[in-house]
């Protein structure tokens, strides 16, 4: 049996985000079960910061091809005229002002038309269709030339999909990969009808066609199941897991600093400051005024700070956030592992569906976390399972006691469930995945038409 898998993904390091780190564990992990996996995804990526350290860490069984990707953007095409390097990357490095902070993209109505025109008729499904054509190319020549018959697609973007689709026709078994309930939110999909359209088109065939269908959080089995109907294979649930070798030994001294509560990613625009209200109040009470806790927000600088201002002024926490940039995957785990507890405010009315990637690392570590996350919601599920939430529910009064308690060591929670946490490591995540593998390598296929 060939044991080589050819995991399809626009987001690989060195890129250093959370839509990477699902496909780069498992393929950091797959030598161990005695596959090699092949790596496809871009040449340039647009949007976000870098760690070179994420290339040095992977094992150099891993293969890495990226093939030719040109943001269907003016930046993307400038660049690939020759331009300067226009990249969010490049942009960090050349324009930022003098004190430190990035220049203000100026907005008017010639902003907002050509954000239309890219949305109606260049983003068709998204950005990445013009890597799809390139990386089709690339798949079908590894497929050839290598005796693959596994390809793992992972997504958002929906172009993944359509590699996958168009890969499933050279006879191999393809794994379709759903990181975020595609089809569904307004943030996973097209305002405009058309291209919405089209969108559900590519989940839906995904979904019908596709050898097997893999989620990171339960809850999206039961929304394609609303969205798509039972004509379909049952997705299967496996989480992301944390990345074992990157934690310390649990033996090292503690860091000598204050208290501290840790939330780690980007501030979206939908949450509400529901947790930053009960922080400013529990900070208040004298006790913990005394303890001089802090809430550590690690994330981009430029998006974290100013989404927070209007909530640090409105509830004067100047002095309680500290923020640091976005950093190595380890040197997160070892702030996490020393917080007193890891972080969810998203609001109780926003983003139910969601398996938040700093959760599954707390719950991985056993850590508890803080929680203001709707009821019902795949977070307050997985928590509860894990038994490691603090749920700030009810009046913003009842909040700041449940966070008080919490902070003086008077609410205590049960043991953790050792089975449930085990299940969000990298090594169970892995392992998941290569049982799925060798059952459908096992099998063979017919590709249905």
């Amino acid at each position: 049996m060939n044991r080589s898998v050819l995991i399809v993904t626009p987001f690989f390091a060195p890129q250093n985000h959370g839509a990477v780190y699902r496909a780069y564990k498992l393929a950091k992990y797959l030598p161990q079960f005695g596959w090699k996996p092949i790596v496809l995804t871009v040449d340039t990526q647009y949007e976000f910061n870098e760690d070179p350290a994420l290339l040095a860490e992977l094992p150099k069984e891993i293969e890495i091809v990226r093939t030719r990707y040109i943001e269907p953007t003016l930046r993307g095409v400038r660049m690939a005229l020759g331009g300067r390097n226009r990249t969010f990357n490049g942009a960090k490095a050349t324009a930022r002002n003098q004190n430190g902070a990035m220049c203000p993209v100026r907005r008017s109505v010639l902003n907002g038309a050509y954000e239309y025109l890219l949305r109606n008729w260049f983003h068709i499904p998204d950005a990445y269709w013009t890597w799809a054509r390139t990386a089709i190319a690339a798949g079908n020549k590894i497929i050839r030339e290598r005796g693959v018959n596994v390809v793992y697609t992972s997504s958002s973007p929906y172009s993944s999909l359509v590699v996958g689709r168009e890969l499933q026709k050279a006879g191999v078994q393809w794994v379709a990969d759903f990181r975020d309930p595609l089809g569904y939110s307004h943030r996973l999909a097209n305002y405009s009808p058309r291209v919405y359209n089209r969108q559900r088109k590519t989940v839906r065939h995904a979904l019908s066609h596709a050898d097997a269908a893999t989620v990171l959080a339960s809850s999206y089995r039961s929304i394609f199941r609303d969205l798509f109907g039972n004509g379909h294979t049952d997705p299967i649930f496996i989480p992301t897991g944390i990345d074992e070798d990157l934690l310390e030994s649990p033996e090292r001294q503690l860091p000598t600093r204050d208290p501290y509560l840790i939330f780690a990613g980007e501030y979206l625009s939908e949450y509400d400051g529901s947790f930053l209200e009960a922080f400013s109040q529990t900070v208040q009470q004298e006790e913990i005024a005394k303890m001089r806790v802090k809430l550590l927000v690690i994330g981009t600088l430029e998006i974290n700070r100013k989404r927070l201002a209007p909530f640090i002024d409105k509830f004067g926490l100047h002095q309680q956030i500290e923020f640091a940039d976005q950093m190595p995957q380890s040197e997160v785990y070892k702030l996490l592992r020393d917080a007193c507890a890891g972080v969810l405010i998203p609001g109780s009315r926003a983003f139910w569906w969601t398996s938040f990637a700093k959760m599954t690392d707390c719950i991985g570590m056993r850590k508890p976390v803080v929680a203001v996350v709707p009821d019902p919601s795949e977070a307050r599920t997985a928590l509860t399972r894990s038994r490691l939430g603090i749920f700030l529910d009810g009046s913003s009064a009842t909040r700041t006691r449940i966070l008080t308690d919490f902070l003086l060591g008077k609410h205590k929670l049960p043991a953790p469930d050792e089975d449930e946490c085990e299940r969000y490591t990298a090594h169970h995540q892995v392992q998941s995945f290569v049982e799925l593998f060798e059952s459908l390598s096992a099998r063979g296929r017919v590709y249905k038409q």
